[in-house]
């Protein structure tokens, strides 16, 4: 989105990319995500400064959670960041990831507009259907890292409500063989997935295909 502040952004040093702006769902993705620049996990992954919504709620319309990201957006586009990525959750909403990043999308241009603010340069990018799933896509490689100690069952995770619809906390209680800490597991698996894995889902792939439109937003 293109920033309409007047500020201008500090000179970078050479060969380093400018800042991006994230906005994210929890403390997970919150201390997860910008570890994509920070250990080269990601190459020609851009540094990332995050905004915790602290959670939006499975029963929010697209009307409603596009409201809740109007003034996260605005922050990063005054701060002159040049891009924002909005990452949200689809939860157990009927809309497939990128209906509903569709949805929210279309109510976030309108939002803006009346704010005099472009959406040139933001982008909505749907876990499919929660942050667990991005860790799960990559299950079979934790495992034989003997992060997991028991062996995934299922081939791939992605759009998938898991056990008790808890959208993989089930399955990754069983994986690590204790109770999964969001907070503090999620970025801690996050950095230990093999990416190309994580997000191969052409051809029988195990991965993720929201991580992957994640990724690619990242470096695009």
């Amino acid at each position: 989105m293109s920033p309409t502040s007047s500020r201008r952004p500090r000179p970078r040093r050479a060969g380093i990319r400018p800042t991006i702006g994230l906005v994210v769902e929890g403390d997970a993705e919150f201390a997860a995500l910008p570890h994509l620049h920070k250990s080269g996990l990601l190459p020609d992954c851009p540094p990332m400064r995050p905004i915790n919504l602290r959670g939006l709620g499975s029963d929010l319309t697209p009307m409603a959670v596009a409201t809740r990201l109007v003034p996260p957006i605005i922050q990063h586009q005054v701060s002159g960041l040049p891009r924002v990525i909005c990452c949200i959750d689809r939860e157990n909403r009927e809309s497939c990831a990128p209906e509903f990043a569709r949805e929210v999308s279309r109510e976030l241009v309108r939002l803006m507009e009346r704010k005099n603010r472009s959406t040139a340069n933001v982008s909505i990018v749907v876990a499919d259907r929660a942050f667990e799933a991005w860790l799960l896509a990559d299950a079979m490689g934790l495992h034989r890292q003997r992060v997991f100690v028991r062996e995934p069952s299922f081939h791939c995770f992605e759009e998938q409500m898991g056990s008790g619809a808890k959208k993989g906390v089930v399955e990754l209680d069983r994986l690590l063989g204790r109770p999964y800490r969001k907070s503090v597991d999620g970025p801690g698996l996050f950095v230990k997935l093999d990416l190309a894995s994580a997000r191969r889902h052409e051809n029988g792939g195990r991965g993720s295909r929201s991580l992957d439109k994640f990724l690619r937003t990242i470096v695009g």
